[in-house]
């Protein structure tokens, strides 16, 4: 079965089985063709593939007429950051932010590293359906240029809209595992600015992931073991391009990835309460509404993904958005995926509070449990449409289907990532949640195969 999944936002799948160089070479000429006029930011994770990705985009930009700005090994945020500071035309970044080595893919951006709306994306694809790309005779192809210091100036960045005298003043010690990912680029230099000692687990960027590179709580097991033993006040893990970000307390408790939101949340509107509004993807918990009403502010709810999340962020002139899988976005730091900064936000909270249990121990209570059903490509939405026949309750259609219902909700979707069918299920109670995730497995896996 072939692996990949090709979208407006860009391109990902298995190396070995359905994400090849022609097409990769494609995508990224349909992309150059589409862009304005101008160069080209390209940027990769770790992978073992991407330097091989990073030739083929480079080869099709150049062969489109377009100056190739190579940021290197660099967190996804840090190069839409660059892309900004440089004024490219657009931004390309080699990476499958959390899955595992086997998989690889492109995520696209607009001019200065702007996230594509869903609208252009879908004119990009357009564009690669007719097939039709830019191409320079021999005398007019681009040339290639690195650029320097590109994680220096992002940490610059990020220091300039974080209170660093407050965080260097706590003396903080902090644990993070970026997973020998991009993040090892970035993580021991923004610590060193900050003043905060690093305990570094898998901050080599060797590529060599010791876990698959999605923050988790049961990946960050190890972060979690050390905490009291070195005696750090918060620990930290990213995936492999720091899109996606979760915190482990002082106390070892690892709060996974769909604590990251509510986390931020709090922190956010703590500084300007009332009447502010937040986005969260229809598949965030409950903690998201909850943590509003504490403080006046509104909940818009959208579909899945950063084009979804940042598209209402933008219309509704939110604060902050974010989705379950860790991805947060802070409009007064970056409008983007960005870890790093959710990091360097939460270490304020931290130098304030002295630790993490606190800000841990805010949150709402809440019982979540989630699955995945793999499901041949093509045959997923059906199988979703077969689960919303069947269902009960008070059904929202965004991105999926969400069924609302006496003391809970689950959530079904096809992935925009992987060819599997995901199930999210929330309830006041934990044995009941339990008992309805495994039941909903067998119906979806039931569907898959109908």
């Amino acid at each position: 079965m072939l692996q990949l999944k090709v979208g407006p936002a860009g391109i990902r799948g298995k190396v070995d089985q359905g994400l090849d160089l022609g097409l990769v070479i494609d995508i990224t000429s349909a992309f150059a063709t589409w862009l304005d006029r101008g160069a080209v930011l390209v940027a990769r994770d770790t992978r073992p593939s991407s330097p091989m990705l990073v030739h083929a985009v480079s080869s099709a930009l150049s062969a489109a007429g377009r100056e190739v700005l190579d940021a290197g090994i660099c967190p996804t945020a840090a190069a839409q950051a660059e892309a900004a500071r440089v004024g490219a035309a657009g931004a390309l970044s080699v990476t499958a932010s959390h899955n595992d080595a086997t998989w690889n893919g492109l995520k696209l951006f607009g001019p200065a590293g702007r996230v594509l709306t869903s609208a252009e994306g879908k004119e990009m694809l357009d564009v690669w359906h007719q097939g039709e790309y830019d191409r320079m005779p021999y005398d007019r192809l681009g040339a290639t240029r690195d650029l320097e210091d590109v994680v220096e100036h992002y940490v610059a960045f990020l220091l300039q809209r974080i209170d660093r005298a407050a965080v260097a003043a706590a003396r903080l010690r902090v644990v993070v595992d970026a997973c020998n990912g991009a993040g090892a680029m970035a993580v021991p230099e923004l610590c060193r600015q900050l003043g905060v000692e690093l305990i570094p687990i898998s901050c080599e960027p060797t590529g060599e992931f010791p876990h698959t590179p999605d923050p988790t709580a049961a990946n960050l097991a190890q972060v979690a073991a050390i905490m009291r033993p070195v005696s750090a006040q918060v620990g930290f893990g990213l995936s492999s391009d720091c899109e996606r970000v979760s915190t482990v307390t002082d106390r070892g408790l690892a709060l996974g990835a769909r604590s990251s939101l509510p986390l931020v949340m709090e922190e956010v509107l703590a500084r300007r309460p009332g009447a502010q509004t937040v986005v969260a993807s229809i598949a965030s918990d409950s903690r998201v509404d909850r943590v509003a009403e504490r403080h006046g502010a509104r909940v818009v709810r959208c579909g899945v993904g950063i084009q979804a999340v940042l598209e209402q962020v933008d219309l509704n002139d939110a604060a902050v958005g974010g989705e379950g899988s860790g991805g947060v976005a802070m409009v007064d730091i970056h409008p983007a995926f960005d870890g790093l900064a959710v990091i360097a936000r939460l270490l304020e909270r931290v130098a304030r509070d002295g630790g993490s249990h606190a800000m841990a121990e805010a949150l709402p209570t809440v019982h979540v449990r989630s699955v995945q059903v793999p499901c041949p490509v093509g045959t997923g939405y059906a199988a979703v449409s077969r689960m919303r026949a069947r269902a009960t309750g008070r059904v929202t259609d965004l991105d999926g289907v969400r069924v609302d219902g006496e003391g809970g909700w689950y959530y079904i979707r096809v992935s925009h990532t992987e060819p599997v069918v995901r199930v999210i299920c929330e309830d006041e109670s934990a044995a009941r949640v339990d008992e309805r995730i495994q039941r909903l497995r067998r119906q979806l896996t039931a569907a898959v195969q109908e």
